[in-house]
């Protein structure tokens, strides 16, 4: 079997098998340069085990023959105190595999972030191991709020950081000035990058694995880990946008957006009509026969979405929370959180709300 087309014409299983013989062959001349990935994981207490397992999987993948998942080629550890117990977002808990070992024995080290009520909570020990590791020209990544964690310890001055669009305000506010993105897979430079989280991780593990191991193992990882082949979208990408995809003017779906991805910005409707070459009263007829409410409740809906999710998973103040989510106060909050709630912030921190359901008018 000698091209790519011809392997998966055959099948899945002729494919990685084909890619692993390219492999073997290639071993021989390597030498030391690629034989083996080995990468240190910091556990923050509530993680997201996406993260956790978008590095391991691609890793396992990569490291061995077939779906054999031996760490032969990569190696992998859970950094801390013997024993440590780390629980997940989720509430899965993992164990440290590794103590804090001389940290030039890795070629990454990974600093995964937990909730950001949480981000005090881990060991002291882990960001002294942060520091010593950046002292050896390891290469440092930031993983979700791991991002927060680098740049609390000075690692992020002067560079782009890359954040994911959930925590951009939180980031600002803990961050004021300081350079972010949230429109790549990650960012990063000097030794330090930053990945904002979510399947962004697949991306960037791609890229160190075709860099380590050669385009062959980078390509039986992303085969492996790929949603099957298909010619629609399927309900991954349906979660985001169902609401919309029957919205046929291409100028609410662009309005839609802008309001959604500026909503604490409180934009003027007259100038986002003028933009989509609308009059506002004909914007305002289309919008609310499109979507169903005026765009001004629908920034509202936007907002109290952000707002909810900072009160059950942040440590803010209520006044904090409507600020970041773009409210005038901490009482035009409460306002809005008891007409359309029928609850306080205090209640929704408690647990008596956990998002927003959809509403419209």
């Amino acid at each position: 079997m000698e091209t790519d087309r011809e392997a998966r014409q055959v099948g899945g299983e002729a494919y990685v098998n084909w890619l692993d013989d390219i492999w073997d062959r290639r071993l021989p001349n390597a030498g030391g340069q690629g034989s083996r990935l080995t990468v240190g994981i910091l556990l923050w207490p509530t993680f997201p085990l996406m993260s956790f397992t978008g590095i391991v999987e691609s890793l396992r993948h990569a490291g061995d023959y077939g779906d054999h998942s031996e760490q032969r080629y990569a190696r992998w550890e859970i950094l801390g105190a013997e024993e440590q117990v780390i629980r997940s977002s989720c509430g899965i808990e993992l164990r440290t595999t590794h103590p804090y070992v001389n940290p030039s024995e890795f070629d990454y080290l990974f600093v995964i972030g937990g909730l950001l009520k949480d981000l005090e909570k881990a060991p002291d020990r882990h960001r002294a191991y942060i520091h010593a590791t950046h002292k050896v020209g390891c290469v440092i990544v930031g993983l979700c709020t791991g991002s927060f964690v680098l740049a609390e310890e000075k690692l992020l001055e002067g560079q782009l950081a890359c954040i994911h669009p959930y925590h951009t305000a939180d980031f600002e506010l803990a961050f004021p000035g300081h350079r972010f993105t949230s429109k790549s897979d990650f960012e990063g430079r000097d030794g330090i990058v930053t990945v904002p989280g979510g399947i962004s991780i697949l991306s960037y593990m791609t890229k160190i694995i075709g860099e380590h191991f050669g385009p062959e193992r980078s390509a039986k990882s992303v085969h492996q880990l790929s949603l099957t082949e298909r010619g629609s979208l399927g309900t991954l990408e349906r979660v985001g946008m169902n609401r919309y995809l029957d919205i046929s003017d291409p100028r609410i779906q662009k309005a839609l957006v802008i309001l959604e991805s500026r909503s604490t910005d409180n934009p003027r409707i007259s100038e986002l009509a003028a933009s989509l070459g609308l009059t506002e009263r004909h914007f305002l007829r289309l919008f609310k026969a499109q979507v169903g409410m005026s765009p001004q409740n629908f920034l509202i809906e936007a907002k109290l979405k952000a707002a909810v999710w900072m009160l059950r998973n942040t440590s803010k103040s209520i006044t904090s929370v409507a600020y970041a989510a773009g409210f005038s106060s901490a009482a035009s909050l409460a306002g809005h959180c008891a007409k359309r709630l029928e609850a306080t912030p205090s209640m929704i921190r408690r647990g008596v709300i956990d998002s927003v359901p959809y509403q419209s008018g």
